[in-house]
């Protein structure tokens, strides 16, 4: 069964992906440190890695669907069930508003205040979520926004069959990539606020195949069956291991993201049917107990506010290292504030 110390090791796994994503999805100029291993001139071996590891999104989404689904399909009243993803959202956004006060602090100690905080109404802008100053954070609104929809957007998995559902996601997810692909979606010409709500439903309606998907795995009890019909293979592991590394290899060679949501959905079940040593189960839970705060604050260790500092590990792996702990060290120091307040507020 898919449990919540899963959910969390699958998270962990996916805030690392986030991590490489933006560190080493670079070819060229645009190259972090000094890689040792290359592919071709101005492909470094870590480029795979960062391009591999474009699943983040949708595996994180994935994971919000099952949960979403699983919450609503053990509540005897929905109502229940939306007032507990409202109660996490209360979490969620004091989590963000620590991270936006604590890095606005680091700004004006730095003197960086011209990029953060920035002005008063920037500041303003950005504590309710109408600016960024963090590229990583729009995933932020979305979420939000699945949320507060999570009883409408549960609906539809509800009634229709888990096959039928799968594929009616596979297909939006392919025709949204193609529209966007082909710029085949209308411009729309209007005044900020318009175009913030155009943006806003962009994302949305980009991540509701993943959401979707997250939430049929859930009602099929996929992972569970799956795992059952691995358990009659022999040396199962090793074929789990085998798939997956031709997966890599495939998604690198034919570099094409429209391959993005099958490697992510695959690389979920890969990762939960894969029977994990207790170190490594205990490295992914610890990742995942901080993946909120990775999220929210890694981009300002390698560009913006501190951009730089985790380049001077100059190796990938040195860098990699270094950006997680600049970023366990924050969310602990994160966790510490938001337990504080938490008692003030109680």
């Amino acid at each position: 069964m898919y449990s919540k110390r899963d959910a969390t090791m699958t998270k962990g796994m996916a805030v690392l992906c986030m991590v490489i994503l933006h560190l080493f999805c670079r070819k060229g100029s645009d190259i972090y440190g000094t890689p040792l291993l290359w592919i071709s001139p101005g492909v470094p071996l870590v480029y795979w890695f960062g391009f591999y590891s474009e699943i983040c999104v949708d595996i994180f989404s994935i994971c919000a669907g099952y949960a979403l689904f699983r919450n609503y399909s053990l509540s005897a009243d929905w109502k229940d069930a939306y007032k507990g993803s409202i109660l996490r959202l209360r979490f969620l956004l004091l989590n963000y508003w620590i991270v936006l006060c604590l890095f606005s602090l680091v700004g004006i100690l730095m003197r960086s205040q011209d990029f953060m905080p920035g002005s008063v109404i920037t500041f303003i802008q950005n504590f309710f979520l109408l600016k960024s100053y963090n590229g990583a954070w729009w995933y932020l609104n979305t979420y939000i926004l699945v949320m507060l929809l999570s009883p409408l957007l549960m609906l539809p998995v509800k009634k229709c069959s888990v096959k039928f559902g799968l594929i009616i996601s596979f297909g939006i997810s392919i025709l949204w990539y193609g529209l966007n692909r082909l710029s085949l979606l209308p411009a729309v010409a209007a005044g900020p606020a318009v175009s913030f709500l155009v943006k806003e439903t962009k994302n949305l309606i980009g991540i509701l195949p993943s959401i979707w998907i997250g939430a049929e795995f859930c009602k099929g009890n996929i992972l569970d069956k799956a795992d059952e019909k691995l358990s009659k293979i022999k040396n199962s592991q090793m074929l789990i291991v085998g798939l997956w590394t031709m997966l890599f290899i495939v998604v690198n060679l034919a570099e094409k993201a429209a391959l993005t949501i099958f490697s992510a959905v695959l690389t979920f079940m890969f990762f939960n049917l894969w029977k994990k040593s207790e170190p490594v189960e205990k490295v992914f839970s610890f990742l995942g107990k901080h993946s909120t705060n990775i999220w929210l604050t890694h981009m300002f260790f390698y560009t913006g506010l501190l951009g730089g500092i985790v380049q001077k590990a100059v190796y990938p792996v040195g860098m990699l290292l270094f950006m997680m702990l600049l970023c366990v060290i924050a969310s602990y120091v994160i966790m510490a504030i938001q337990r504080q307040l938490m008692k003030i507020i109680k």
